[in-house]
């Protein structure tokens, strides 16, 4: 992933999140891409974004956003399907492998509503 889609994946997380009311702050720490205020908790999020999907078994029908999350202190993970504008949320726990792959038709908006509203309560 570059450095441009990673920012950009970043800015868009950020922007979503405050559509639901979260105060978002950009992090300056290794691991955390963003801090989040929400109900006076601070929790760290660390945002993954893929610009599209690409064909990892070069089968028909194979296609995911493909995601590098090496072991990182976070609170949660912000995934990022840039060419869906959709987001999942997903506690670390969830983040079992270092390459994480996640099906097209998961990136929706019921899903990702599902996820922040999950995030939310978290808090």
């Amino acid at each position: 992933m570059s450095t441009k889609t990673g920012r950009a994946g970043e800015f868009l997380a950020a922007y979503i999140l405050e559509t639901f009311g979260v105060e978002v702050h950009h992090a300056a720490r290794d691991g955390a891409d963003l801090w989040c205020k929400v109900q006076g908790s601070l929790v760290t999020v660390q945002v993954k974004a893929a610009s599209k999907p690409v064909n990892y078994k070069k089968r028909p029908g194979d296609h995911a956003y493909r995601f590098y999350c090496p072991p990182v202190d976070v609170g949660w993970y912000c995934f990022i399907a840039l060419d869906k504008q959709l987001l999942l949320m997903r506690l670390p726990a969830e983040v079992l492998a270092q390459t994480i792959r996640i099906k097209p038709r998961e990136f929706n908006e019921a899903n990702q509503r599902r996820t922040i509203e999950e995030f939310l309560e978290s808090c």
